[in-house]
């Protein structure tokens, strides 16, 4: 499937609190006020418009991951942290029934559905904190849709209490024999991944995080000898 990117409006659903202090805040793709349907691929992100001030002249657009699969048809939701911004404040006190504006769909975490040239494609994601959320789309995908795809997720947090999707992913990986999920408290460094993935160069990279963060993991990855065409990355700043 092949999207562009172009903007769009949702009603605002409803806000869940996801971790100790981690959000999901839902839109209807239902009922959008268009006949055109709203398809994504699983990992993409958009651009949400709030009605704020141009803040530190970063405008008032931030991109978010779209956390729900794209088999989830009645909403799709992100997830960010609580803020201390203008924009943080006004999207915490979004009301019901709010109609929102949106921009995408874009995004390079993409997987090969179906698998190019037939070959069992192998991947690692690797999630830093709130950069968990393209994968939780993706493995979600994966499993509605019972691909044939292994993945295996390491995500880092802080402390257990902000944890994301941590039950539910365990629980899609009972039912996925090829889907490894861990969570650790601890850095993601070359010997941690190594311990869960052998022969390491095979596999595609996804990393996510902060742009720190990020920007860290890739040259641990590459250090390990993988090719920069075989690592995707994606980076969340602060709002």
């Amino acid at each position: 499937m092949k999207n562009s990117a172009k903007y769009f409006h949702l009603k605002f659903i409803k806000k869940e609190k996801l971790s100790r202090d981690v959000f999901a805040f839902y839109f209807d793709r239902v009922k959008r006020g268009s006949a055109e349907q709203l398809d994504f691929l699983a990992g993409q992100y958009v651009h949400l418009y709030l009605p704020v001030a141009n803040e530190k002249g970063r405008g008032n657009s931030r991109m978010f991951t779209i956390a729900s699969s794209p088999l989830e048809k009645d909403y799709i939701f992100i997830a960010t942290k609580k803020g201390r911004t203008i924009y943080k404040k006004t999207l915490f006190n979004l009301a019901r029934g709010t109609p929102t504006k949106f921009y995408g769909l874009s995004g390079s975490l993409i997987i090969d559905d179906p698998p190019v040239g037939g070959k069992k494609p192998q991947y690692v994601f690797l999630a830093l904190g709130i950069g968990i959320t393209p994968f939780r789309s993706i493995l979600k995908y994966i499993s509605q849709k019972k691909l044939k795809i292994s993945v295996t997720l390491i995500a880092s947090n802080s402390s257990k209490e902000k944890m994301c999707f941590h039950k539910e992913l365990l629980e899609i990986s009972k039912s996925n024999p090829n889907i490894k999920i861990v969570y650790t408290l601890n850095r993601i460094d070359g010997e941690l991944i190594k311990k869960y993935i052998k022969n390491t160069s095979s596999y595609l990279y996804f990393i996510a995080g902060s742009p720190s963060g990020v920007l860290d993991l890739e040259d641990v990855v590459s250090g390990m000898g993988v090719r920069s065409d075989r690592i995707f990355i994606e980076d969340f700043e602060g709002y």
